[in-house]
């Protein structure tokens, strides 16, 4: 409620689902931008924005990590010993009629190409590494669910062909829930 976002200093702010925010809070206009207003009396003010991205262009949290160090986990190959980040591309894995079994899916380094399991990748040191250090005074984490301790590889190579199978909307929602990537719509939007 607008009321609340105005009603008294605020040290440590937490925006949840930044992406998902109405653009006005009634008339008193972005609620974000209200929400970080209650910090200014502190020097020691924390502002942590969170959210999973939706559409490429009109995204809040997008904006708000072209700003930020854009942090990305990397991950150490088990073979080569260089790092580098989870992506989707990397992942590969074979299957008939959408079944799959544990032993299909594997990680292919980009260095050295070698594919490996989940099991042997999870295992191995991660580092979080800046695109744009620069912007030290703003910091910014990007993360998949390929690195996720809840969600095996199985299961979310399984979701990508349920929603391949379904279509652009749950593609969609593959795209931003999973792989934490804002959704590029195609042709043109009306405005």
């Amino acid at each position: 409620a607008p009321s609340q976002l105005a009603s008294r200093p605020i040290r440590i702010v937490l925006l949840d689902e930044i992406d998902r925010f109405p653009v006005s809070a009634g008339s008193e206009g972005d609620p974000m931008q209200l929400a970080i207003k209650r910090t200014t009396t502190f020097w020691n003010r924390k502002i942590i924005a969170v959210s999973t991205p939706t559409i490429k262009g009109a995204s809040k949290i997008d904006a708000e990590y072209e700003g930020s160090t854009q942090e990305e986990l990397y991950i150490q190959c088990p073979h080569c010993g260089e790092y580098q980040p989870y992506v989707w591309e990397q992942l590969k894995f074979e299957h008939e009629s959408g079944t799959l079994s544990f032993s299909d899916v594997r990680y292919a380094c980009k260095f050295c190409g070698v594919l490996e399991r989940e099991v042997v990748w999870k295992r191995q040191k991660i580092k979080w590494v800046a695109g744009k250090p620069e912007n030290e005074g703003k910091r910014g984490f990007h993360l998949n669910e390929l690195a996720s301790p809840w969600k095996t590889w199985d299961e979310i190579v399984q979701d990508f062909l349920e929603a391949k199978r379904q279509g652009k909307e749950m593609m969609k929602v593959f795209h931003n829930t999973s792989l934490g990537l804002s959704w590029e719509e195609e042709g043109d939007l009306d405005m």
